[in-house]
């Protein structure tokens, strides 16, 4: 059984190509962290208070529809943020394709 030969070591400018957008997908990751974490508190202080008003259905609703409603919103972010790096990683993967077939780079990953 053969071995594949070594692949070529990145170069920095692999890693620094896109400093921005790498920068708002980070961004946007932590709100998406943020908006779950103080809205999930936000909706549990809700819940509560509504319960405390007299009316336990209203608070079982605002429980449940608020929770789903903060998870979608934070899966969103989430898939935004990763949306980003695809692109980024797909760019890196095409160029180096190129350049390999072209004959200027090193061997396929």
């Amino acid at each position: 059984m053969t071995t594949p030969p070594p692949t070529a070591p990145r170069t920095p400018e692999h890693e620094e190509r896109y400093s921005a957008l790498r920068t708002i997908a980070a961004i946007i990751r932590i709100l998406a962290f943020i908006v779950a974490v103080i809205g999930g508190i936000a909706v549990v202080v809700g819940a509560i208070t509504a319960f405390a008003g007299g009316v336990p259905g209203r608070g079982v609703l605002v429980l449940v529809a608020g929770l789903l409603y903060v998870a979608v919103i934070a899966l969103f972010l989430f898939a935004y943020a990763e949306i980003i790096r695809l692109i980024i990683a797909v760019e890196d993967n095409t160029r180096v394709t190129a350049e390999a077939l072209a004959g200027r780079g090193g061997q396929l990953p």
